[in-house]
């Protein structure tokens, strides 16, 4: 019998419905090529792929990044026409921040503060050479480990700077202590260039496309852009292509066995 609830009720599932599937969809666009934000950035589509979580072997505690294992979309992605990037300490923040400059592609004039969320995200906020306003989302690996704060003021950003006096001279050095820098903040735009360059000179394509795949998404608006794409599409071609997934070495079938 009819009740006159029943538009109502229609209207109220399709309107759940509607929403449901909005929902989704921006899940599925949330930084994906389809974005408009993503397409304005003009980066070559092999950036915007990302490779599997690969197998740690030895699993550090207190590291963010164990062997640089983590997908390139946990390391730096765009979310609401910003970057978010993974940092472990607030020092390391600054530099990565000034570093990378501003996502219009100028330079960071200053940094007017930050703000730390409920979600373990500490947003930083700062002025452009071009005028603009620019915001950095950085996910806290570990929030409030003063260990780690000290370890990148002692001993990562040293090494930081002995990394890039000896590139040319001791390029196998300058790898082992970027490396180092990379498990730790593994956004870190500086790293992520040297082991490019480094690897690529040396043949190894699948570390020379990973590091620039993060260090364009880290700053998409790089000069360097066109060549590193050039470069890579040269000599690392296959490469381009993320790595799939493992195949399993054993067959989940039941064996036949013979009557």
């Amino acid at each position: 019998m009819a009740t006159g609830k029943e538009p109502r009720s229609a209207k109220l599932f399709l309107l759940a419905g509607t929403f449901f599937a909005t929902s989704c969809a921006s899940l599925q666009s949330l930084w994906k090529p389809e974005d408009l934000f993503v397409k304005s950035l003009q980066l070559p589509a092999w950036v915007l792929d990302s490779s599997i979580k690969l197998r740690v072997f030895n699993d550090t505690p207190n590291t963010a990044n164990p062997e640089d294992a983590l997908p390139e979309d946990d390391i730096a992605f765009y979310s609401g026409n910003a970057r978010v990037l993974m940092a472990a300490s607030p020092a390391a923040m600054k530099d990565i921040y000034k570093m990378a400059g501003c996502l219009d592609g100028t330079e960071l004039v200053t940094i007017r503060g930050n703000k730390i969320t409920e979600n373990q995200e500490d947003i930083w906020y700062g002025i452009c050479r071009s005028g603009a306003s620019d915001m950095v989302v950085f996910k806290v690996f570990d929030m409030g480990n003063e260990s780690l704060y000290r370890l990148y003021e002692e001993e990562l950003l040293p090494s930081w700077e002995e990394a890039r006096k000896i590139m040319q001279t001791n390029p196998e050095k300058a790898m082992r202590l970027a490396n180092r820098l990379v498990e730790h903040e593994p956004a870190h735009p500086g790293a992520r260039r040297l082991l490019g360059s480094l690897y690529l000179k040396s043949g190894y394509c699948l570390g020379a496309v990973r590091n620039y795949r993060i260090y364009l998404r880290i700053m998409p608006h790089t000069p360097e852009k066109g060549k590193i794409d050039a470069l890579l599409n040269k000599s690392c071609k296959d490469g381009l292509v993320p790595k799939k997934k493992e195949q399993k070495e054993f067959s989940e079938e039941l064996p036949h066995l013979g009557e």
